[in-house]
């Protein structure tokens, strides 16, 4: 039986839905997802689909940890160690540790340092805390409190990170 799936098309590389077609960042259709659903044109998957909810009116306490997506609408306080998308929605309240995720989308508040592959700050999204990403954006009204390390790819060893460079001797 053969089902239609938005996003996705027989040939590899192509996308028959608008979702993986948009930039990242760039505006984008009510229920639409930024985060595509089928491999891209450079071979690599895009991080999967949202799967879980922490609903609004819950507080959660703990890790979270996994290869799916997850969506939190209420309140967080712990670890979070995900592949897949990591969605704060707006009036959400995350305080973390640490968290590494494929992608985070904040509309909400995030008190913590994010490592991802893709980070991006909606308008009413608010982050107290450091970034470490490959690739950023955020919309006019976003809010950063902290530094962006931009990665692209290839990490330096943390001796070659902290070092300033020396000048050359000519003598």
């Amino acid at each position: 039986m053969f089902s239609f799936r938005p996003g996705r098309s027989k040939d590899p590389g192509k996308n028959n839905g608008d979702a993986g077609n948009a930039p990242f960042g760039a505006p984008r259709a009510p229920g639409t997802s930024p985060y595509g659903s089928a491999p891209n044109g450079n071979g690599h998957s895009a991080p999967r689909p949202v799967e879980s909810v922490i609903g609004p009116g819950l507080h959660y306490t703990g890790a979270l940890s996994g290869n799916s997506g997850v969506r939190i609408e209420g309140s967080f306080d712990g670890t979070i160690q995900i592949g897949g998308a990591l969605i704060i929605a707006e009036g959400a309240r995350v305080t973390a540790d640490m968290i590494q995720a494929g992608v985070v989308s904040v509309a909400g508040t995030v008190k913590g340092n994010i490592t991802a592959d893709k980070v991006e700050i909606l308008s009413t999204g608010r982050i107290y805390g450091d970034l470490k990403t490959g690739s950023f954006a955020s919309e006019e009204g976003a809010f950063l409190r902290g530094q962006i390390t931009m990665r692209d790819g290839t990490e330096p060893l943390d001796d070659e990170e902290n070092e300033a460079p020396q000048p050359k001797d000519r003598g």
